[in-house]
């Protein structure tokens, strides 16, 4: 059993000594094919900064060697370097050129010989590079049905003051632009940034991290495989707002015959956005007092419309006219000169200084034309007099 296990590793070792005798004395030289080798391109950062760029695949090449046998072995697509120069390309258009190859360190260049190729030129194509700034712009995702998704009855979606911001560092910059860079055909295509956002069931405030999509002018994704940018993914914070109705009011104070028709208020409702508890507090909103005791002629008064704090005016209107018209009531001054002293504090003699008083009254005019100066009655509370003292003294009329 012994010699017989010795007799095999015998031949074993005579058959291995054959095999390397052959491939290193009898036929020490071979051919290898080696596919799809990728393309290594030297100065590319020279088309950045003569505004040309690559587009298209970067073809790879195919290529049969010959050395000996255990070179070959040493050799694979991944080591093997199939080299292209991009200096030399000063203008945009499609350049055949020539390309070196080189071997990993262990393995002298002219050791080995290339036998055949798939190309003798590796060609290229190169553009234009193209700069731009477009708008993001927020719009509602789609639905199932291609609608529009919304948010619920009675809120809006405050757009004009979303805001949209990005990591820098360590801190958030506000963004409203994406700055793209591309092959010049594809850029002229690229209108805007797109945030699709999904606005079903949304209230409150929504805050989420989005990738934005560039698109054409028709809303559509441009192919934009070529194309960076200066951002990635943007942060959006969104107020989704309630709406409401609410009224508007002009405290008015009566006096001479006057009622609420003397007095039109304009506009007397207005349409608000803001949160939901602050607006379930908010039906009505009073903007200013008209005092009719003290005008006497028609008159137009502005009141400029101020609302709490987080709550905006979506009507656009941002004062109310309150028009006063007096129509058929009369006004007519009278000179009253007779007056009744009251209350005189005992052991004082008051004499009144003033000898005369205009009153102007205001009514129906059938009721000012019969009045005359009787009609009125002054009298003067004296209940404050001093001793050697001057001062005024209140004074009630009755009609």
């Amino acid at each position: 059993m012994k010699n017989k296990v010795l007799s095999i590793l015998l031949s074993a070792a005579v058959a291995f000594g054959l095999w390397l005798y052959v491939i290193t004395v009898v036929s020490p030289e071979s051919e290898k094919v080696y596919y799809d080798i990728p393309v290594v391109l030297q100065n590319k950062d020279i088309l950045t900064e003569r505004g040309l760029m690559l587009v298209g695949e970067t073809p790879k090449v195919t290529l049969t060697l010959k050395s000996d046998r255990v070179t070959l072995n040493n050799l694979n697509e991944a080591n093997i370097n199939v080299i292209v120069n991009l200096a030399n390309i000063e203008k945009p258009g499609t350049h055949p050129l020539t390309y070196t190859i080189s071997y990993p360190g262990n393995v002298p260049p002219n050791s080995v010989s290339v036998q055949s190729s798939s190309t003798d030129m590796i060609e290229l194509t190169v553009t234009n590079r193209s700069y731009k700034n477009v708008p993001l712009v927020i719009v509602p995702k789609k639905d199932a049905n291609g609608m529009d998704t919304s948010v619920p009855d009675g809120y809006i979606t405050d757009l004009k003051n979303a805001q949209l911001t990005v990591l820098k560092g360590i801190d958030l910059v506000e963004i409203s632009s994406v700055e793209v860079s591309g092959p010049e055909s594809v850029v002229e295509q690229i209108h805007q940034a797109v945030i699709q956002v999904d606005l079903t069931g949304q209230t409150g405030i929504l805050a989420r991290e989005y990738q934005y999509v560039l698109c054409n002018s028709a809303g559509e994704p441009v192919n934009v495989e070529k194309v960076t940018t200066n951002v990635g993914k943007v942060n959006l914070l969104l107020r989704i707002q309630r709406v409401k109705e609410i009224a508007l009011k002009v405290e008015i104070i009566h006096g001479g015959g006057t009622s609420d028709k003397n007095v039109t208020v304009d506009p007397v409702k207005i349409q608000v956005a803001g949160s939901a508890s602050v607006l379930d507090k908010l039906d009505a909103l009073t903007v200013g007092t008209v005092n009719l005791n003290e005008m006497t002629e028609n008159a137009v008064l502005k009141f400029p419309i101020t609302l709490p704090a987080g709550v905006e005016n979506l009507t656009g209107v941002e004062e109310v006219t309150a028009v006063v018209k007096f129509g058929d009531l009369q006004t007519r001054t009278f000179n009253i000169t007779e007056f009744n002293l009251q209350n005189i504090p005992e052991g004082l003699n008051v004499t009144l200084i003033t000898k005369a008083l205009q009153v102007t009254v205001r009514g129906p005019a059938d009721q000012i034309n019969a009045m005359t100066e009787e009609s009125l009655q002054v009298n003067v509370n004296a209940a404050t007099a001093t001793l050697g003292s001057a001062k005024d003294f209140a004074a009630a009329i009755i009609i």
